[in-house]
This record gives structure tokens, C-alpha cells and sequence, in this order.
């Protein structure tokens, strides 16, 4: 498999992860479409950022360090619902990665590694975002 196939793979297996916590609307990689309309709660998944690292005890390997962002996004009229969804779905797909951390066989590692809240108010209903850094080594 080449580098970029993988990266999809891992990419679409972290979205996966995703779809499966239940009560979340919509699941996307990159940010969602919106002529379908805002659905709350919601999961985006995008690469952050990456590393490369040449591994001189093996030769021609390389040691990747991709780390991904999960933004889930939740939103209500009422403030503690936006932030009870958003924290919950936040902690089921850790406990998810956490089950399987070689993503099925895709990647040597994968882990939660930080995470950070953010508000949104608005007038008619207050929205709440996790971002949940999740970092994957792979090695090639």
C-alpha cells in the first residue's frame, strides 16, 4: 500500500470511529457541506500536522507521525445540553481508539494525545467545540 493510500485508510478509519458514537448527526472529513444544512451535533476529521523521521538502526524505514483533529461540534438553545453532547461524544471516541490503537491492523500507534474546548454564543442558541488531537505512527 503506498504512503498516500494509507493515510486515506487511517483517515477514513478515524471517521468510522466517529460514526459509530451514537447521536451524532454528521461525520465528515474536512469540514461539512453546507448546503445540507448545519446538523448538531456534528465530527470533522483533518490531518493537523506530521513528521517524518528516518530510522538509522533499520536501514531505509521511516517513522510517520501524523497527528489528527476531531472537531465535534454541538449546539442548543440551552448552553449545558450543547456542552454535555459535545464532551461525551469527545470521550466515546477515545475510549474507541483506545480499543483498538493499531486501528485495525492500519498504524503501529494511535492516541489521544490532547484536546481543547471552545464557545460559541450566538442569540438564539449557544454552541460548544472539542478539539481532540489524536496522534498516529506509522511506519514505512
Amino acid at each position: 500500500m503506498s504512503l498516500e493510500s494509507l493515510f486515506d485508510e487511517v483517515e477514513k478509519a478515524l471517521a468510522e470511529i466517529a460514526e459509530k458514537v451514537e447521536g451524532v448527526e454528521e461525520v465528515s472529513v474536512s469540514e461539512p457541506s453546507l448546503s445540507r444544512g448545519f446538523k448538531s451535533p456534528r465530527v470533522f476529521v483533518w490531518i493537523r500536522d506530521g513528521e517524518v523521521r528516518y530510522l538509522t538502526i533499520s536501514g531505509g524505514r521511516r517513522l510517520h507521525t501524523w497527528r489528527f483533529e476531531y472537531v465535534i461540534d454541538a449546539v442548543s438553545g440551552d448552553p449545558s445540553i450543547a456542552y454535555q453532547q459535545a464532551k461525551k461524544i469527545m470521550w466515546r471516541i477515545c475510549s474507541e481508539i483506545e480499543k483498538d490503537r493499531s486501528l485495525g491492523g492500519l498504524v503501529r500507534d494511535a492516541k489521544p494525545i490532547s484536546f481543547e474546548r471552545a464557545e460559541a454564543p450566538s442569540e438564539s442558541a449557544y454552541g460548544h467545540r472539542i478539539y481532540l488531537l489524536v496522534e498516529v505512527t506509522v511506519e514505512d
